[in-house]
């Protein structure tokens, strides 16, 4: 296999890891095109410096990204403007990609839209598992009568990270 030289980090926010996951998969495509890959939490971060290309993603709730990933954006906005940026938000809402979800998902980026210009933004669906949840989460998640399971399209998420790396080629 043939290494890029760029350097690509994948960071994530998460409540209960479904997010991860998704930001995990995305990480071992981008290896396994070839490119040097470190993923980590967004809490984990102190410097983004060593990085060509940073892929941020966030679960969504009550309409916005986690404050960690949007305290995030914030931090590194200069950094992050001078590097090819992905984001991927994840969500129950997500599972039906309907125009209307899409929409709600969208202006949660709006937010971070006023510090950065992602590249690309891609929307997935999540998994939602009331037995590791808060008493509060699981208590909104059952008042919004949300179905428990997992979502997540993986051969979506896939294709996704595929055409990431493809973009990184073209544009080193």
């Amino acid at each position: 296999m043939r290494i890029m030289a760029g350097r690509v980090l994948v960071c994530y926010a998460t409540r209960y890891g479904s997010t991860a996951d998704i930001a995990r998969e995305i990480g071992e495509e981008l290896k396994n095109s070839g490119f040097l890959v470190d993923v980590n939490n967004i809490l984990e971060i102190e410097d983004i410096g060593p990085y060509d290309a940073i892929v941020i993603g966030s679960p969504l709730y009550m309409g916005k990204w986690l404050v960690e990933a949007r305290d995030f954006v914030q931090r590194f906005k200069h950094l992050l403007n001078q590097r090819t940026v992905f984001v991927f938000t994840a969500g129950y809402s997500l599972k039906d990609l309907v125009r209307e979800n899409i929409k709600s998902a969208e202006e949660a980026l709006d937010t971070i839209r006023l510090d950065i210009n992602p590249s690309d933004a891609a929307f997935f669906a999540g998994m939602v598992n009331p037995d590791i949840m808060s008493v509060q989460d699981a208590a909104i998640t059952r008042m919004g009568r949300v179905d428990a399971g997992d979502f997540r399209d993986w051969s979506r998420i896939r294709e996704w990270a595929t055409k990431l790396a493809e973009e990184l080629r073209s544009h080193p």
